[in-house]
């Protein structure tokens, strides 16, 4: 794991764009072809029968299909089609922008504060998206497919929980003062630690090539601990009403003739079972 930088971003492949990779054509020529008008159909629909999640879902497989090699032999009017669904239709638009916005404040964050700035960044910039926007920014940029089709994360909270275990190791490693001045592992001092155990785990881990896989990620919070949960208490309809009434409007308690009479000492007894 290279210390000096982090693996906010994954896949950035809205920057690009999704063009065919060069190489031999597939077979099924034509049953690619099929799929790639309707799914360009779907992405520059602009008549409102397709929903912004079958849009997303379209883009989603054409960068699939281009990353993979699926689209080579196509003519040059659907590389046309294709550069119109990448970048002039709607949420081609809105990927390029989101996904511009967000690595850049990540690499601001990472050249200022290192690697744990930057995972922060990540994180934050996230998080301040709305629910649409982070929706169009992870399908399309944090999680988009790699060139065997496969995507690194199962959703958005397996990619939280990656960047989170990144940061874990990043902040152990800078603590354990194995970090150099230029931000990567310095050997030696890592060398001299190798009869801990749990640095000496830690090291593996960090070395690891998969580090945005769900394996390391867990293997991170096993080492580390995961996250704790937020505390949440879920109160009763009739409790939120009592809670939420102002204080000065809040009906007094009813007196009683029978109230108890105050404490003397000596009185009551304590018992412990």
């Amino acid at each position: 794991m290279d210390l000096s930088i982090s693996n906010p971003t994954s896949n950035a492949a809205a920057l690009t764009g999704v063009r065919a990779v060069v190489g031999q054509a597939p077979p099924d020529l034509d049953t690619r072809l099929a799929r790639f008008d309707e799914l360009s159909a779907t992405v520059l629909d602009a008549s409102g029968k397709s929903t912004e999640d079958q849009q997303l879902a379209a883009y989603q497989a054409l960068h699939a299909l281009s990353v993979t090699g699926q689209l080579i032999g196509i003519e040059d009017d659907r590389r046309k089609v294709l550069d119109q669904a990448n970048f002039d239709s709607d949420i081609g638009k809105r990927s390029q922008q989101l996904s511009k916005r967000y690595i850049q404040a990540v690499n601001a964050a990472g050249q200022s504060d290192g690697a744990a700035g930057a995972l922060k960044a990540a994180q934050s910039a996230f998080d301040s998206l709305s629910a649409s926007d982070q929706n169009v920014l992870f399908a399309t940029t944090l999680n988009a497919a790699d060139r065997t089709g496969a995507k690194p994360y199962a959703d958005a909270q397996a990619w939280r929980d990656n960047a989170s275990a990144q940061l874990k190791m990043v902040d152990y490693m800078q603590a354990a003062g194995v970090v150099g001045a230029n931000g990567r592992l310095d050997h030696k001092a890592a060398a001299s630690k190798a009869g801990d155990a749990k640095f000496a785990s830690a090291l593996r881990l960090s070395l690891r090539r998969d580090n945005n896989s769900a394996d390391w990620t867990a293997s991170v919070q096993q080492l580390f601990g995961a996250d704790r949960a937020a505390d949440r208490v879920d109160l009763s309809p009739a409790a939120q009403q009592l809670v939420a009434r102002p204080a000065a409007t809040a009906s007094p308690l009813p007196s009683s003739s029978s109230d108890p009479a105050p404490y003397r000492a000596g009185t009551r007894i304590s018992r412990t079972a």
